[in-house]
């Protein structure tokens, strides 16, 4: 799927959006460092060419994470803003910087992504990789876009979960993930009408409202083999099935889980092919 080009700002539009809860994603951190696929070079290095990244520039990467994004486009911009409302996140990304030596080009932020205060025209590019669906995205495209300069780009990566795909065991995780996610208390971790709202207005429907330019989408097949081990920690860095999420039943989840991957894959080796991806909006020169 592409997207349509096109612009049509409309900023007198009030829209009420689904609210996620603020702790989604803590006591995650580490899994989150640890088991998430990290985006392949070509992807990144695609994207630095498209939107002119020399070293010059600044780079906003909104929910960051543990940094997968900036930390792949270090080398691209001479000043990076990092925020992420989770302080595990942005402690484990802080100790990242530091290892590298490079935490005189970071500025580190704890906070949501749509209470940031950040000059007009600050940024060159913003990326949200695999958040844009958990944040306010007409509040956040409307921030974005009054933050980048004209000319300046929004990305947003995405892929690499290990339930994407047909192959068996991927059958049987994303059975196991949504039985899991049935249990009693865990549906108050989504909003209800979070997938009615995703159907009703879909991102590119959000950008171009905004006043974007929405530029197309790049993508790039990936292949990996997984282990027990790591889908079992992919799955503990979700917001839904983490071990904070989960609380008492976190050893039975495991059990079950790793259970029902060796009755797919007895070899214990679960392999992949996908694809990582970006969309690309600009806001007009």
């Amino acid at each position: 799927m592409h997207w349509r080009t096109g612009s049509g700002r409309r900023d007198n539009v009030t829209v009420t959006e689904p609210a996620f809860r603020t702790d989604l994603y803590r006591g995650t951190a580490r899994a989150y460092d640890d088991f998430r696929l990290p985006y392949p070079a070509g992807l990144i290095a695609d994207l630095a060419d498209r939107t002119g990244a020399d070293g010059t520039g600044r780079l906003l990467d909104l929910a960051c994470g543990t940094g997968q994004v900036a930390f792949a486009l270090v080398g691209s911009f001479a000043e990076i803003w990092a925020v992420d409302q989770e302080p595990e996140m942005i402690g484990v990304a802080r100790r990242k910087a530091q290892y590298l030596a490079v935490m005189s080009r970071f500025r580190f932020i704890t906070g949501a992504a749509e209470q940031l205060t950040a000059p007009d025209g600050h940024f060159d590019l913003v990326t949200i990789g695999n958040a844009f669906h958990r944040l306010p995205r007409t509040v956040v495209a409307r921030s974005v876009w009054r933050w980048l300069q004209p000319g300046g780009f929004l990305a947003l990566l995405w892929g690499g979960s290990p339930h994407d795909g047909d192959e068996a065991w991927q059958h049987a995780l994303k059975a196991t993930m949504q039985r899991w996610q049935q249990r009693p208390g865990a549906r108050a971790r989504i909003p209800a009408s979070y997938q009615e709202d995703r159907d009703a207005r879909p991102d590119e429907q959000i950008l171009a409202q905004a006043g974007y330019e929405l530029t197309g989408r790049s993508s790039v097949p990936v292949s990996h083999v997984w282990t027990a081990d790591e889908l079992a920690g992919f799955v503990a860095s979700t917001s839904v099935l983490s071990a904070t999420a989960l609380g008492d039943h976190a050893a039975e989840f495991d059990t079950d889980l790793r259970r029902e991957l060796a009755a797919c894959q007895p070899d214990g080796r679960f392999s992949q092919r996908a694809e990582m991806a970006y969309d690309l909006a600009r806001r007009p020169g």
